[in-house]
């Protein structure tokens, strides 16, 4: 197993990770179930993001959300993601796991609903190609937190997360035997 991300040699993509200096402070709240697993994209936003905590939590401690901070969540009251909407917004609160875990998340901390929530209104194509996900225009955690950074941080050059994901999928693709890559 790789000493750094815990994982076997050939899913790891600890050689290709490169640091993004995102100024934008970000916190994923990560489903228990969600860690070290291997399909999971988190492990490619904590070797690269230099701006991210990752608490692993169903239930949040009491206080634990910042002032200033919104959830980057599709749902009923959220807005749509713009530049000009979220220039008042210090902190995102990203939510990890499949989206039922994700929905639970939300669920059990109510403190997250009242938090300012915002979705994507033109979200890229997912390129997520090993995990099934319930509608188009829904994304992997990784995604989600580079096409917001694209977003809140214009500038900021994000293709090292681009790669350290497109190498994740790539080489959990290689694990499948051949005859059932068609899938993928």
């Amino acid at each position: 197993m790789c000493q750094q991300c815990g994982q076997h040699p050939r899913i790891c993509v600890c050689d290709v990770c490169r640091p993004v200096p995102n100024s934008t402070p970000l916190t994923v709240i990560q489903h228990p179930r969600e860690v070290g697993h291997s399909k999971g994209t988190v492990r490619v936003l904590r070797q690269t993001l230099t701006n991210l905590s990752v608490q692993v939590a169903e239930r949040l401690p009491p206080d634990s959300l910042q002032p200033g901070a919104a959830l980057l969540f599709p749902g009923p009251g959220s807005q749509p993601l713009t530049l000009q909407n979220v220039a008042t917004i210090s902190h995102w609160i990203v939510l990890d796991g499949t989206w039922r875990k994700a929905s639970k998340l939300l669920h059990l901390n109510p403190e997250l609903s009242r938090l300012p929530a915002f979705h994507f209104s033109d979200p890229p194509p997912g390129r997520y190609r090993v995990r099934r996900r319930p509608a188009e225009g829904q994304l992997s955690t990784a995604e989600a937190v580079r096409h917001l950074l694209g977003i809140v941080e214009p500038d900021l050059d994000t293709r090292p997360i681009d790669e350290a994901f497109e190498a994740l999928v790539q080489r959990l693709i290689e694990q499948v035997p051949e005859h059932l890559r068609y899938r993928y």
